[in-house]
């Protein structure tokens, strides 16, 4: 049992009860034994170690699983050992033997270079490619190999580094805390089991992902705002770590924004100076990275999948009175009136030769302004008597984009209904509880976290006990809900993929949640349904071992 110093002070955290009161109140009298924690932790460390050292894709030329993977190698790939963002060279690379472009991908994004000419990237948020490209630049200068020319090797030195050392470290900080706080061996077995193998964070361990990483970084913020929760003089560095992790699960997973905004305001009623210093010096250093590499690699703030419609305004003429033609195309209207938009475009300065072209998009209504020359393209929209001409800003449109509506396949077109795009994410094909029945637990784990708190409704608000609970309850519902409001291309479940994955980043929140629900289950009908449901879940993580973009066990 861990308990503060007798001469602690009292802090913002004991507004319902003194720190003492507070470690005192979750001692169980019962710690597992250590061999049966190392026994959990190796077992499922050496199965993790070896799916890597088998990665291999379904075609057997390379250790990349699919598009996603391959746009996030191809980043590592261009940057670690070029130095350059833009991925052109490795689109074109083709096995020796089946001739198949084993670096290419859907999951890219095509804009106008420094160089003045067209250049396909990434369309994943380059900080985490950056960091990854890092460790590839070293183990390159140490080992002389290339992702180029000895793929297997080198994926899977970096794979160990990046997913594999990260994990074995959580899981053993998280393995320690439930060691201590687990009310039965029981418990803490099935806490241990379902963080190890029943979620779908280490179902990602064998590929470049930002799900295991952002669910690490979630998970070691919480596990940091605990210690400061426990310590009567939580220590700077907690608040540091903290700020830091939430920042970094943000960069992994963008909607996590709420999870920091919450993070933030659980560390300011605990110490309002240690909590500026946390976001001075763990989050803003992090969220200027964001911002500066993002820079760099598009010359824009924005992530690429910001960039899915017209830019600003270039400038506005009328439609020529010999183009009033109702009947008329739009595309036609806007070729017979293409002398007039070119030297409209000129007159903003912007260099165009007589080579340029009008010509549909991918968007209906907006028509697209291409100069081959130059490589400058404009979007064209008719608004009533009016020619809209913008700057080019759908970086998705490109020769051959498989993100043309006809050109989607699967769960990629979207699904048009919302209410049925609801059900699969909650029981159905992709659904949260469905693939893992654990979840079920939510509710019993944040009342028992209520329940732990005493006096009136208004009292236990204050407790960050329950503040901790709540900040993950409401930031699961905002997160969800947003998901849910999305527009019809991006109702795909995550495309293909193993589960809902972009609420994957959740899972070390939640278990702690399931973690607390545990403590209250002693029937022995009521663990069995426990077991089945974990047994469920495992099920649910490791059907797609090999390779976690499948679509999930329960999809038709």
């Amino acid at each position: 049992m861990n308990t503060p110093p007798h001469n602690s002070s009292l802090s913002p955290i004991s507004a319902t009860a003194s720190p003492a009161m507070l470690s005192s109140s979750t001692a169980t009298g019962f710690t597992a034994p250590t061999w049966w924690l190392l026994l959990l932790f190796l077992t499922a460390l050496v199965a993790q170690g070896q799916r890597i050292l088998t990665v291999r894709s379904s075609t057997g030329e390379m250790p990349f699983h699919s598009a996603n993977d391959r746009s996030r190698w191809c980043s590592v790939a261009a940057l670690g050992g070029y130095g350059q963002f833009e991925i052109d060279p490795f689109l074109q690379i083709r096995d020796p033997k089946t001739k198949r472009r084993t670096w290419n991908t859907i999951d890219m994004v095509r804009h106008r270079g420094r160089d003045g000419r067209q250049h396909y990237y990434s369309s994943k948020p380059p900080l985490l490619s950056a960091m990854h490209a890092g460790v590839y630049a070293i183990v390159r200068a140490v080992t002389g190999l290339s992702l180029v020319s000895q793929p297997f090797t080198t994926a899977r030195i970096i794979l160990f580094l990046v997913n594999w050392l990260p994990l074995a470290g959580f899981w053993w900080l998280w393995g320690k805390y439930w060691q201590q706080q687990s009310k039965s061996l029981w418990a803490f077995t099935v806490i241990m089991l379902l963080m190890l193998w029943g979620t779908f964070v280490s179902t990602f361990a064998n590929t470049l992902n930002n799900h295991l990483p952002g669910a690490i970084a979630a998970g070691m913020s919480l596990w940091a705002l605990l210690k400061i929760i426990y310590d009567g003089q939580p220590a700077r560095r907690w608040f540091i770590l903290a700020a830091a992790s939430a920042a970094m699960c943000a960069v992994c997973e963008l909607p996590a924004l709420s999870w920091v905004a919450a993070v933030c305001l659980l560390l300011i009623q605990v110490d309002f100076k240690k909590a500026v210093m946390g976001v001075l010096v763990g989050m803003l250093p992090i969220t200027l990275a964001f911002m500066i590499v993002n820079y760099l690699a598009h010359g824009d703030l924005r992530p690429p999948y910001a960039h899915r419609a017209v830019g600003p305004l270039v400038t506005t003429l009328d439609l020529p009175a010999s183009t009033d033609d109702p009947t008329a195309s739009a595309l036609s209207t806007l070729q017979l009136a293409q002398g007039p938009i070119v030297a409209a475009v000129r007159d903003k300065d912007y260099q165009l030769s007589d080579a340029a072209k009008i010509q549909v998009t991918r968007t209906p209504g907006v028509h697209e302004l291409w100069d081959d020359a130059t490589q400058y393209r404009f979007a064209l929209v008719i608004e009533g008597q009016s020619i809209k001409v913008h700057q080019w800003d759908d970086w998705y449109d490109y020769p051959n984009s498989y993100w043309y509506p006809d050109s989607k396949k699967g769960v990629d077109k979207g699904e048009p209904s919302r209410a049925v795009y609801l059900f699969h994410t909650t029981f159905g094909h992709h659904g949260l509880f469905s693939l893992t029945p654990m979840w079920l637990l939510l509710p019993l784990g944040a009342w028992s976290i209520w329940q732990l708190s005493t006096g009136a409704f208004i009292r236990r608000l204050f407790d960050l006990r329950v503040q901790v609970m709540l900040a993950i309850v409401a930031t699961s519902l905002v997160c969800f809900v947003f998901y849910m409001l999305r527009p019809l291309e991006d109702r795909n479940y995550g495309g293909v993929s193993c589960g809902f994955r972009w609420m994957h980043w959740f899972a070390p929140l939640w278990c702690w949640l399931v973690g607390h629900a545990l403590g209250h289950i002693r029937h022995n009908g009521w663990r069995a349904i426990v077991w089945l449901a974990l047994g469920l879940s495992i099920f649910s993580a490791c059907v797609p071992w090999q390779n976690p973009w499948t679509s999930p066990w329960l999809m038709p």
